[in-house]
């Protein structure tokens, strides 16, 4: 069972909205809503050890039937030939046999052979005659359903729990308090809990969700479940293969028992039981680089660390019955709180000057502007573009700017627009959509687009929805044919940084020069801690170095202490971020980005990418990429073969140096 599988144990949330970690394919699910919640805080389970059990629980006792997956790729991501493998369909609130694990496994086989197709599901926001506490707590979309959950409740004696109530992570406080919990951690623990969110199944149930933040073993995403054994809880089989788990008994230093769970990637479980309840943790410790489907066996949690964060947990919570009209009024006012505080207030404009002077931040040269009547009212707008091609474009209305967005656009003949995104290192491709102008608007809707078609490789397809959902193969020559039926116009160009701000010919770029001043080291150091005050939660590292070459030291800030995830520099005025994230400092200022690619279902691309800051400008000096699917290198992340010796040649032409990181802390502190 992977993290996904133990959240549909606990939550039903539907495995398409978790992104998988392992071959195994979770039993489908019938979960009609789904929390909105910042995160989606479901916990999970897998065993059962405590007081008054003769003998130590394992995953298969807890088994209520077998189910196969094919596995296609190995430890190391390499395709392999496909093997069919068993699996075992968990509940994990105890043995088989026991009163809880009955009713789930009726409830899970009456899901299996209802509407299997989902005709019966509607989209509905509140579905008539189906009560809350069914539809969102229990996943029920008909009567049947809930006539169901009712059979099962009364039949082993199990009772239903109330319609969920969700905490969003600026209202876990609330839950916190009012469950009179006060913490999931001991006292003494030297962990902390950031970014709690989730749900209380009332009267006692809850699952929460938050970044668990550990001396040793580093910030790991956590779930933490708590179920009555006397409840029907909310919960859905998952799909696990056990052969990929090892089991052991710990007990903490408090002489508390559990039973702990760990596989290969990283995933580990935490087993608590009550006289009357059940407490599952679960703990992604996959560290690798975005979270690779095949880790490493030095990227993935320990025993010895997963040992570690159980002994933080405070086992004795017992949440008491809330009053939900008092919560619900507490979380009313705390979103009405959060909602202000965070309240977007678009700034106005009197004229495109006065726009162009708030919202272009620095003297790019390549950056072009063009007056033109997009709309057709006899009134030019101005267009912002790049390379003959516009993104956005501003025009006058009632007195004050208005902004539109719009991508790569060009204008064709007829008036007729085109949307056209080029190939890159991503995708050997290039689409054209073209729009006509809709309600004299300007306004780019799907109804007005009038030829969509795209290349993948060498072959041409056209599309008849909007969406790109239904294509069509075409020959190179009818691509060429419907793109010429729409060729562009050549629009006046001009630098955007001359652009007369007023008629004493001030322009844009004299405008953003002048603001150019820089401050004292001390003054910046002071605009620095400024930025970083505040997002030390989020943000852990940093270093200040001149890093783009412009004279003017940099803030360079890490959230992991192992690599830098951005660059803030202060330039014209104004904090402005660098075109880089996620690197690592190697010689000459060189930045070293790792990042992993999904090509397809399973297929995992690591591609190394080498570049540098010159001013405002990122400059790629050299790219390698190795499949793991085919344990080949590319020069793409789309398959054009590189040699193993050039790509070598390539990464060992840079070496990382030390990351030089300081503590946030000691800076905000000294």
């Amino acid at each position: 069972m992977t993290g996904k599988d133990l959240v549909i144990a606990m939550s039903g949330i539907d495995g398409r909205y978790i992104e998988e970690a392992a071959p195994a394919a979770a039993p489908k699910t019938r979960s009609l809503r789904r929390p909105l919640l910042i995160a989606a805080a479901i916990a999970a389970a897998l065993l059962l050890v405590g007081c008054g059990i003769v003998y130590a629980l394992r995953l298969q006792d807890m088994s209520i039937g077998k189910g196969t997956y094919t596995q296609r790729f190995d430890d190391k991501g390499k395709a392999i030939d496909p093997v069919e493998k068993s699996l075992d369909i968990i509940t994990p609130y105890g043995r088989s046999g026991d009163a809880i694990q009955q009713a789930l496994k009726e409830w899970y086989e009456f899901q299996e052979s209802y509407d299997p197709d989902g005709a019966l599901l509607t989209d509905e926001p509140d579905i008539p005659d189906i009560p809350n506490q069914y539809e969102y707590t229990y996943s029920c979309y008909t009567q049947e359903m809930v006539d169901k959950v009712n059979e099962i409740a009364a039949k082993y004696d199990l009772k239903l729990l109330e319609e969920w109530i969700p905490f969003q992570r600026y209202q876990s406080d609330i839950f916190l308090e009012e469950t009179g919990i006060q913490s999931l951690l001991l006292p003494d623990s030297g962990a902390q809990i950031t970014g709690m969110a989730g749900m209380l199944y009332p009267p006692y149930n809850f699952s929460m969700e938050f970044n668990l933040v550990t001396e040793n073993a580093g910030t790991l995403m956590t779930s933490y479940g708590y179920a009555r054994k006397d409840y029907f809880p909310r919960a859905f089989p998952g799909g696990m293969d056990i052969d990929a788990y090892e089991q052991w008994d710990h007990t903490t230093p408090g002489g508390t028992k559990l039973l702990l769970a760990l596989n290969s990637k990283g995933q580990g479980e935490i087993i608590a039981e009550q006289e009357n309840a059940m407490i599952m943790i679960s703990i992604d410790g996959n560290r690798s680089l975005s979270h690779s489907r095949y880790p490493d066996a030095s990227e993935v949690m320990t025993k010895a660390e997963l040992e570690s964060i159980a002994d933080q947990f405070d086992y004795s919570v017992q949440p008491k019955e809330v009053d939900r009209a008092v919560v619900e009024e507490k979380l009313a006012a705390a979103e009405e709180a959060y909602q202000a505080e965070h309240a977007y207030v678009p700034e106005t404009y009197t004229d495109f000057s006065d726009y162009l002077k708030k919202n272009v931040y620095i003297p790019d040269e390549s950056r072009q502007y063009s007056f033109y009547d997009l709309t057709g009212d006899g009134v030019d707008e101005l267009l912002l573009g790049q390379d003959g091609a516009f993104f956005d474009w501003l025009e006058m209305e009632n007195g004050e700017v208005m902004f539109h967005g719009y991508g790569g656009a060009y204008l064709c003949k007829g008036n007729v627009l085109e949307l056209y995104q080029a190939p890159d290192r991503y995708w050997d491709g290039e689409r054209h959509t073209y729009f006509a102008f809709a309600d004299g608007t300007a306004a780019l809707k799907d109804d007005n687009v009038i030829a969509n078609i795209q290349r993948r490789g060498s072959q041409w397809y056209r599309y008849a929805d909007p969406h790109g959902l239904k294509s069509t193969e075409i020959s190179q020559d009818e691509a060429a044919a419907i793109m010429a039926k729409y060729p562009r116009i050549q629009l006046d160009w001009k630098p955007l940084m001359d652009y007369p701000l007023d008629e004493s010919g001030l322009t844009l770029g004299s405008y953003l020069k002048a603001k150019d001043v820089q401050p004292s080291d001390d003054e910046l150091l002071r605009i620095y801690k400024d930025c970083l005050s505040g997002q030390d939660s989020f943000y852990t590292h940093y270093r200040i170095m001149d890093i783009n070459g412009d004279g003017v030291k940099d803030l360079l800030r890490s959230g992991d202490g192992e690599r830098y995830w951005d660059i803030v520099t202060y330039r014209y005025g104004n904090l402005q971020l660098l075109p880089t994230m996620d690197f690592y400092l190697c010689e000459d200022n060189v930045m070293e980005r790792v990042e992993l690619f999904h090509e397809e279902a399973g297929v995992e691309i690591e591609g190394t990418s080498f570049s540098r800051c010159n001013g405002f400008d990122l400059e790629t000096l050299d790219f390698a990429a190795y499949n793991k699917a085919t344990a080949s290198w590319q020069s793409d992340y789309f398959g054009t073969p590189m040699s193993e010796a050039d790509a070598k040649a390539i990464l060992a032409k840079y070496s990382r140096v030390d990351q030089g990181m300081q503590p946030i802390s000691q800076l905000l502190n000294g």
